[in-house]
């Protein structure tokens, strides 16, 4: 069991040690990494004192050689070690200001820093203990290949026609003793397949159902047979498999690994979570459960943050309707939450589970009490550091003026390069691209496949892409071959980086200035962001300026504490 009880490490808590941090740009402020929490021996120099607080060689050596050469200072010797040294003491500076202000004690920070703490509790329990022993059976893996036909690839043929009524008189050809491949050459819409017979190679079960057969018929059809007549979008087709060959599955079993695995996770948190009802006696509070689902289903969940209703008891442990708002208001699924079933389950999903899990790794002692107030200490520095630049920076604005004027000012900003909007989308196999292509050339729109494309973000797009020649590293084939296409000629199939792409330029834009109002909200974020940084220097030179008498640097020690190697 853990030295306190779980409810004790959820008290208001003010912060004592402080973290260093790196304040060049001044945003970098929020990017600390820990370094040193011991305290040092007569073996580390002291380098800077900051209102009785100390930074050691260590802990400044340790900062500098985490920084990411991003960040790194672009000075050299002296100059870059009192840059970093005087980092350092901006972000005590900071943190006092913070203090002075009480920015520490304020509920924001409070509620902030105990969620944070729940969340690294139970995320380490679910890891830790939860699905600790969850293993695959390879076995299982294997099995699976077979059961969803990922083992093989079949050679297919394919007679593609426009109506019913010609796959019929295609299927009553063949019944009659035809030769499928005769039967192709003669019929088939497919012209680069149906010179061969039909033959569109060998696909795998993914890419037949792209090719509008069913995984069921690239499952159970045997070798020879001829399927029944099948739908392929607005036209028809019969298929046959000629020839069966093991598949490359080491992709297939990678995707059924994660499968298994989620399936195994899911019994465990269930399996956990039924233990831990029990071990903690969970109470659901039904008035607080009929508070969440009144509001969602009359759409007025303004108030729910400010109830101290409770919805959940268990232990020591409280959880109120305000504290479940806050958990579930992003993205909450508001449909769910307007019935009582449907509240139970996201409720039990998004704020009992990760509670409980808190709770019972403080019970069970799985992260001792002084590392877990290490951990509450540099959150609580991080938040504070959040706080107050806000409130040094929120209440700047620029006006529709200023951003007009910036916009003249610096032109450089707003240029772009040649580029087009094309339509495009990425097949599995060049069979699949050409047949795409000849039912574009008869009319078809190109977005009527969006759902065949592989690329992620088709859809949304409806097979509209944006390219420029900064992309090439992403797109090294496809983007040399958009850049060079005439407007409006349809191109392809060309084989790109996972798949073969057909595509048509709808629009290109020679590049220059970008005309302001496109830009207008880049250029005012870019004004923003730049009144903010000299608003944030400001308030550190204040700082500096005001605090003087606190601040000590001990400019002799920082050569031995910075080697010329380190910067």
């Amino acid at each position: 069991m853990a030295t306190a009880t779980p409810r004790s490490l959820f008290r208001r808590y003010r912060p004592g040690a402080i973290l260093p941090v790196w304040i060049l740009p001044v945003w970098a402020l929020l990017l600390a990494a820990t370094t040193a929490w011991s305290g040092c021996g007569s073996s580390d120099p002291v380098v800077a004192e900051v209102a009785g607080q100390t930074i050691t060689a260590a802990e400044l050596r340790a900062f500098v050689e985490k920084l990411p050469d991003g960040l790194k200072s672009t000075y050299e010797g002296d100059a870059a070690r009192q840059q970093y040294v005087q980092s350092l003491v901006d972000r005590r500076l900071m943190l006092l200001e913070a203090h002075e202000r009480g920015l520490d004690t304020t509920l924001a920070v409070t509620r902030a820093l105990n969620n944070a703490t729940r969340g690294h509790l139970a995320t380490r329990y679910q890891r830790e203990v939860v699905v600790r022993d969850v293993r695959i059976d390879k076995a299982a893996i294997e099995r699976l290949v077979v059961e969803r036909g990922y083992d093989r690839d079949r050679k297919l043929h394919a007679i593609l026609v426009h109506t019913r009524a010609e796959i019929d008189a295609v299927v009553a050809a063949l019944q009659a003793g035809a030769a499928f491949a005769d039967v192709a050459r003669e019929h088939s819409l497919d012209e680069r397949s149906a010179v061969q017979g039909g033959e569109l190679g060998f696909v795998d079960i993914e890419a037949a159902e792209r090719l509008h057969v069913p995984r069921k018929v690239f499952r159970e059809l045997l070798a020879g047979e001829i399927s029944e007549p099948l739908a392929a979008g607005a036209s028809w087709h019969v298929v046959q498999f000629v020839e069966d060959r093991p598949a490359a599955m080491s992709r297939v079993r990678s995707l059924l690994e994660e499968d298994l695995y989620a399936e195994g996770v899911g019994q465990a948190e269930e399996e956990k979570m039924e233990l831990l009802r029990a071990k903690f006696a969970v109470v659901l509070h039904e008035q607080g459960l009929t508070q969440i689902v009144d509001a969602y289903r009359l759409r007025n969940t303004a108030d729910l943050e400010l109830s101290n209703d409770l919805l959940y008891s268990f232990g020591t442990e409280q959880v109120t309707v305000g504290e479940a708002q806050l958990a579930i208001r992003r993205g909450a699924p508001t449909a769910a939450l307007a019935e009582r079933e449907g509240a139970i389950a996201v409720l039990n999903q998004r704020v009992l589970t990760p509670r409980l899990y808190a709770y019972a790794a403080l019970d069970e002692g799985l992260e001792n009490e002084t590392d877990l107030q290490q951990y509450r200490r540099q959150l609580a520095e991080d938040m504070l550091l959040e706080s107050i630049r806000r409130q040094e920076t929120e209440s700047i604005d620029v006006s529709d003026i200023e951003i007009r004027q910036f916009y003249d000012d610096f032109p450089e900003q707003f240029v772009h390069e040649r580029s087009v909007w094309a339509e495009e989308l990425l097949l599995g196999t060049e069979a699949e691209a050409h047949q795409i292509r000849r039912l574009v050339e008869e009319g078809a729109d190109l977005a009527e496949f969006v759902g065949q494309s592989l690329r992620a973000d088709a859809k949304k797009r409806g097979a509209r892409h944006h390219y420029h020649p900064l992309e090439v590293a992403l797109y090294p084939r496809l983007v040399p071959a958009l850049l060079a296409a005439e407007k409006g000629v349809l191109m392809g199939p060309i084989e790109v980086d996972g798949g073969w792409s057909v595509f048509r330029v709808a629009h290109v834009d020679e590049g220059g200035i970008e005309p302001f109002d496109t830009v207008q909200r880049r250029a005012r974020a870019l004004l923003l962001r730049r009144r903010q940084q000299s608003a944030f220097g400001a308030f550190l030179q204040h700082l500096r300026d005001t605090h003087a008498a606190l601040v000590t640097i001990h400019a002799e020690r920082l050569q031995e504490a910075l080697p010329d190697e380190v910067l």
